[in-house]
C-alpha cells in the first residue's frame, strides 16, 4: 500500500507542476524543449532535451509546496526503466517505489532558518552533492544530485540510460532561475488539498477500490464506524434503509462506510459478521495510510458521517454521533440544495 499511495502523490503533484507553467518551445518531437516554471515553488528551469526526445524514456516528475513545512517546496525528477514501469504501475506489486526509480536531481527550497532543521538535513543526506542557488528575500534554494544510494539496484540497461541522462544534468542546472515564490497561492491551494479527500484501498471483501469512485456521482456519503464498537452502538440497520432510499429517490447519491480499525483479520471479520446480520448491502472499506492520518485529524468520535462532492472535496455539513435514516436523507437532501 505504501508504494501505490507513493504513486497516487507523485501523479498528484505532477499535474500540480505541470498547471503551474510548462511550455515547449517549436521544436522537432525528438528534440523537444520544455520550459517550466512554477511559481508557488520560485523556480523557473528548462528540461534538458535528452529527457523529452526519447519514447522510453520514463522521467517521472514529482512537485509539492507545503507553507507549514520546514521544507517549503520540494522538486525531484526521477528516472524508471521501461522493464520497472509494469509493476510500477501494477497495484498489486509489494515492491517500493524507490526500488524501482532512482533520482535524477531535487530541488529544495527552504525559509530562511530552516537550513538545519531534521528534515531539510535528512533530505539533503540523501544525495553526495548539494549546490546552493541564488536566494531571494527569505528563501534558501539547493540543487541535490547523485544519490547517496547510487543506482546499481537498477537493470543493467536503465543504468547505462540514467548516466545518459545525468550528463545533461549541468545544462539544468545552468538554466535554472530563482525567484520570491507565490506564498499566496501556496496558502490557497494547501486550504483547498485540506478539503481533499483522497484514498486507495479495498473494501471488505478485498476488491479495490480508490477515491475515484466519487466521480461517478454528484455526492457520496460517507461514514465511519468501528468495529469495536458493534454492538454496542449500531445503527446499520438505519444506514441500510437510507442505502435503499438513496437509489431509488437520488441514484446520484453514492454511500458507503469507512471502518477505522481495519485493515485488520479481527475487525474484518466482526463487520463482514455483523454486515450479514443486518443485513447490509453497501460497501464497507478499509482506510489507507492516507484516510486514517485525515481521520486521526479530523473524526473525533464514531459514528461520523461527511459529504464528499464528485471531485472529492468534503462540504462543510457533517453528522456525528447516530442518526436515522430520515436525518441522514434530510441532511443529504440539505447539502444537494447548497451544492
Amino acid at each position: 500500500m505504501k508504494k501505490i499511495l507513493a504513486l497516487l502523490l507523485t501523479l498528484v503533484f505532477t499535474v500540480l507542476a505541470c498547471a503551474a507553467c510548462g511550455s515547449q518551445n517549436d521544436q522537432p518531437e525528438e528534440a523537444v524543449q520544455t520550459e517550466i516554471r512554477l511559481d508557488a515553488c520560485g523556480l523557473a528551469y528548462t528540461i534538458p532535451t535528452s529527457w523529452t526526445g526519447t519514447d522510453n524514456i520514463n522521467i517521472i516528475p514529482t512537485s509539492y509546496a507545503q507553507p507549514e513545512s520546514s521544507i517549503y517546496a520540494l522538486v525531484r525528477y526521477d528516472y524508471a526503466p521501461d522493464e520497472n514501469m509494469a509493476e510500477l504501475n501494477d497495484m498489486e506489486s509489494e515492491t517500493a517505489v524507490e526500488d524501482l526509480m532512482a533520482p535524477l536531481v531535487e530541488l529544495l527550497v527552504v525559509r530562511d532558518g530552516q537550513e538545519t532543521a531534521d528534515a531539510v538535513e535528512a533530505e539533503m543526506e540523501k544525495f553526495t552533492s548539494c549546490r546552493e542557488l541564488p536566494k531571494q528575500e527569505g528563501f534558501r534554494f539547493y540543487y541535490l544530485t547523485d544519490p547517496v544510494r547510487g543506482v546499481a539496484y537498477l537493470p543493467e540497461s536503465g543504468i547505462q540510460t540514467y548516466q545518459e541522462l545525468a550528463e545533461d544534468l549541468p545544462l539544468l542546472y545552468d538554466s535554472i532561475e530563482t525567484f520570491v515564490p507565490d506564498t499566496a497561492s501556496v496558502e490557497e491551494q494547501a486550504k483547498k488539498q485540506s478539503s481533499l479527500f483522497g484514498f486507495i484501498s479495498s473494501d471488505l471483501d478485498g476488491n479495490a477500490v480508490d477515491s475515484s469512485i466519487f466521480a461517478d456521482y454528484d455526492l457520496t456519503v460517507v461514514n465511519f464506524y468501528g468495529s469495536y464498537s458493534y454492538p454496542d452502538i449500531n445503527e446499520l440497520q438505519e444506514l441500510e434503509q437510507f442505502y435503499q432510499e438513496l437509489q431509488t429517490e437520488h441514484p446520484n447519491v453514492n454511500f458507503f462506510q469507512v471502518i477505522i480499525d481495519t485493515p485488520s483479520d479481527a475487525a474484518e471479520e466482526k463487520m463482514q459478521q455483523a454486515y450479514a446480520e443486518n443485513g447490509v448491502t453497501f460497501m464497507g472499506i478499509m482506510p489507507d495510510m492516507s484516510m486514517a492520518s485525515w481521520i486521526l485529524k479530523n473524526i473525533e468520535g464514531i459514528p461520523t458521517t461527511i459529504f464528499v462532492d464528485e471531485n472529492g472535496y468534503i462540504q462543510d455539513i457533517k453528522l456525528e454521533q447516530t442518526q436515522t435514516a430520515d436525518v441522514y436523507m434530510q441532511t443529504t437532501e440539505q447539502v444537494l440544495d447548497q451544492m
